[in-house]
Formats: structure tokens, C-alpha cells, sequence
């Protein structure tokens, strides 16, 4: 049986010698020189071990060796805790899970921090969600590992030197032995406890008016034929909109402005309620098998309220449930809505199913550790939105009998594979 130290060395020479996205290191390098620092700062030895290992996630899954051709974040830091959460206990695989929103956790508590960070940092903080909101910063400090999470992210901006000296990965050896699980902890799929549907082009059809709006809300500031790709609007705030509006076009008129014209021009255009076929029906089997549910949309709380109500689906929604644009920070493709929700609930993010039917949402869902269903009926990308959904399906006419039913009782087998 190959021990945990020999299957890390063959993983580090075969995939780990290529430039580290951006920095002036290797992959193995960045690692050894992260460790290096760890140690050097008195760490507990548990810590260097994470911090050695932080970055396993890069090794197991493939991403464009140039970060400028990603599309998403990696999610490395997800995908490499759960590969060592299979070896390592927690006192490992958790700061390594955390490291990444430990960036985001800094950039927004600390005002010095982002000055600090590398340009291919920066970058990849953007796809990451950018700085946290307050309510993902107060759940961050609630993780058991938050300040070694803090720790090993400072390891880890220094490890980028080029040519530093350090011991090498078979140094390693022993601390990776004793570390190392005698047998692999049964990892079971968590329940899904809660059910949060997104709002235009999953529960209802309003995605043309949308990018109808952005049109003709332009051509009255004087800039004619005017549109956006369905990824700069599809799950975006108006507000989002808006500044990309004004950033690519120089519209005088501020984003606010822009934003509230949007808006109002929007409500005006969509006087009937055109349901995602299924969606009502959905919503109340879900609901009646004891799932708790939300609605996360870009949209402003008002809208959201209007066509909960239009769909009839009122007594099935809470009020607190039901999280607009306007109620967070950051928007989609941040995760701070999703995440909001899923406290509002009283369920752990991994316990939350995300029906999502755009790129934005379906990042903020991965973002926050959920698992979703791509609706591919009024969407955009669909090849491309399809590897970032658990599950795809056209409407929810195409789910499975007792779906709902099945799911609340602990099915999650249901969550994997497509339903056309």
C-alpha cells in the first residue's frame, strides 16, 4: 500500500514543476517556500503540514496554466480539502479549505492588505468573489480553523521569491507520516436541508426584458444599438449593469442613475408573469416535503416580493427568506446572497441546493460550497454553465417522480447527472 508521503512526492514531481500562475516561483517551490515560512514563524507543526500541502488542489484538477484565461476561480482550495480530508484530519484539510476566503476575510478587515498582494493575486480575487461582506466576514470568524486559516494565508503571499533556498519536499516525509490517517474517515454526502431558487430565468421568464431594457435605457443617454453579453447581465444588479454601462459607453450619467432608469424601465416592460414551466409546482412539493426555501435573486427585495406573490407561492416563502440585491455587498458571482440565505435558514452552506439558471449565480453558488441545478431553459452558455452545476435539467417538468420527496429524505444520489 503506498503511503500517504510516497503518493504526495509522486504528485509533486509529475505535476508541480510548471510556473505558479502569474508568480515568479514553481508550483513546488511556492509550496516548499510556504511551508519554509511556516516554520520559520514558530507554527505548530500541523500548520507547516497545511501549508506544504495548501495548494494540492492546483495538482489534482486541470486549470489554464495562464490565470488570464480563467473563465471561474479554480475552487482549488475546495477540491484539495477534500482530497486531504481523505489522508489528514481536520486540523489540516481545514486551513487549507479556508486559505482562500482568509484572502477575502483580509482584503476586507484589513485596508493594507490588497496593497500587499501579488498582481496575480488580485486577479484571481475578483474570480474568488472579491473582499468579503460583513455577514460572510462574522460566519469566516465562526470556522473552528479561522486564525490558523489567517496564518497560513500569510505563508502563503510570502512563499512567491524567486530562487529562495529551501529544504526539500523529503524533509517532509516524517511530519506527513505522523499526520496521515491509519484508515480514510467515511465521507458522507451531507443531507440537503434547504432549497434556494434564484428569481429571472429560473422561476420566472423575464430575461428578454432584461436585455431589452439595457437597449433602449441606452439609446435615451444618446448611445444607440447598445447591448451586453447575457454574463454581464444575466444574475447581475442593475447597479452592476449600470457601471459596466457607463464603463464601456462614458454615459455621463452616474451608475445610480443608470441603474433606477434600468429598473423602472424593467417593471414597466414586465406586466405579465411568464413561469419557468413547473416552477410553482416545484416550489410547493418542495415546500410540503419539509424543505426549507429562499429566493436569491440580483433583484431588489421589491421585485422579489411582487412576483412571489404573482406566483402564488407566498405562504411557501418566507419574508426574511427572500434576499435581494440590495440586501448584500457584493452581488453574484459573489457568494455573500447565497450564503445570507443559508443562515437565514438556519442550514450549513453544504446542506443548500441552488437552482440557477446563469453563469454569475451558478459561480456564487460553487463560491459558497453549494451544490446546484443549472435551468437551461432561458439560459445563455449553456456548455460552459453546465460544468459548473451539479445537476442540469431544461425546466422542472424534467425532474424525476418525488424529486422533492426523496431529496428531503437523504436521496443525493438525485444530484448527480443530468435530466433533459
Amino acid at each position: 500500500m503506498t503511503s500517504a508521503a510516497d503518493e504526495l512526492l509522486s504528485i509533486y514531481s509529475m505535476r508541480s514543476a510548471g510556473a505558479y500562475y502569474g508568480e515568479p516561483v514553481t508550483m513546488t517551490e511556492h509550496s516548499l517556500q510556504a511551508a519554509y515560512f511556516a516554520s520559520a514563524h514558530g507554527a505548530p507543526d500541523a500548520l507547516v503540514l497545511a501549508s506544504l500541502l495548501h495548494d494540492i488542489g492546483h495538482l489534482i484538477e486541470a486549470a489554464p496554466e495562464d490565470i488570464a484565461d480563467w473563465k471561474h476561480d479554480a475552487g482549488h482550495e475546495r477540491s484539495g480539502s477534500r482530497w486531504l480530508a481523505a489522508r489528514f484530519g481536520p486540523e489540516i484539510h481545514e486551513p487549507v479549505r479556508l486559505h482562500v476566503p482568509a484572502k477575502r476575510y483580509l482584503c476586507a478587515t484589513d485596508p493594507a492588505y490588497m496593497n500587499q498582494l501579488s498582481g496575480a493575486s488580485v486577479t484571481t480575487l475578483k474570480l474568488q468573489g472579491g473582499p468579503m461582506g460583513v455577514t460572510e466576514q462574522r460566519a469566516f470568524e465562526a470556522e473552528p480553523y479561522w486564525r490558523e486559516a489567517l496564518l497560513l494565508r500569510q505563508f502563503d503571499d510570502q512563499g512567491k521569491i524567486g530562487g529562495l533556498k529551501t529544504p526539500p519536499f523529503e524533509h517532509y516525509r516524517a511530519l506527513i507520516e505522523r499526520y496521515a490517517l491509519d484508515e480514510p474517515p467515511v465521507q458522507a454526502e451531507p443531507p440537503v436541508r434547504a432549497v434556494l431558487f434564484d428569481l429571472d430565468g429560473t422561476l420566472i421568464n423575464t430575461e428578454v426584458h432584461t436585455d431589452t431594457t439595457v437597449t433602449e435605457v441606452a439609446a435615451r443617454y444618446g448611445v444607440a444599438g447598445y447591448s451586453l453579453p447575457h454574463t454581464e447581465t444575466h444574475g447581475r444588479t442593475w447597479t452592476h449593469v449600470a457601471e459596466t454601462m457607463r464603463a464601456q459607453t462614458g454615459i455621463a450619467a452616474s451608475a445610480a442613475e443608470l441603474a433606477a432608469a434600468m429598473l423602472a424601465h424593467w417593471n414597466t416592460a414586465v406586466t405579465d408573469v411568464q413561469p419557468i414551466p413547473g416552477a410553482q409546482q416545484a416550489i410547493r412539493a418542495a415546500a410540503a416535503s419539509g424543505l426549507r426555501l429562499a429566493v436569491v435573486s440580483s433583484s431588489p427585495r421589491s421585485v422579489i416580493d411582487y412576483f412571489v406573490t404573482q406566483l402564488g407561492i407566498d405562504d411557501c416563502v418566507a419574508e426574511q427568506a427572500r434576499i435581494g440585491g440590495d440586501a448584500v455587498q457584493a452581488g453574484k458571482p459573489a457568494p455573500e446572497a447565497f450564503l445570507l440565505a443559508a443562515r437565514v435558514l438556519g442550514v450549513e452552506p453544504a446542506e443548500s441546493l441552488v437552482f440557477e439558471d446563469s453563469t454569475a449565480g451558478l459561480l456564487a453558488a460553487q463560491a459558497a460550497g453549494m451544490r446546484s441545478v443549472f435551468i437551461t431553459c432561458c439560459a445563455a452558455e449553456i456548455p460552459d454553465n453546465t460544468n459548473l452545476a451539479s445537476v442540469t435539467c431544461n425546466d422542472y417538468r424534467s425532474l424525476p417522480p418525488r424529486f422533492w420527496e426523496q431529496l428531503a429524505h437523504g436521496a443525493t444520489h438525485l444530484l448527480h447527472g443530468n435530466y433533459p
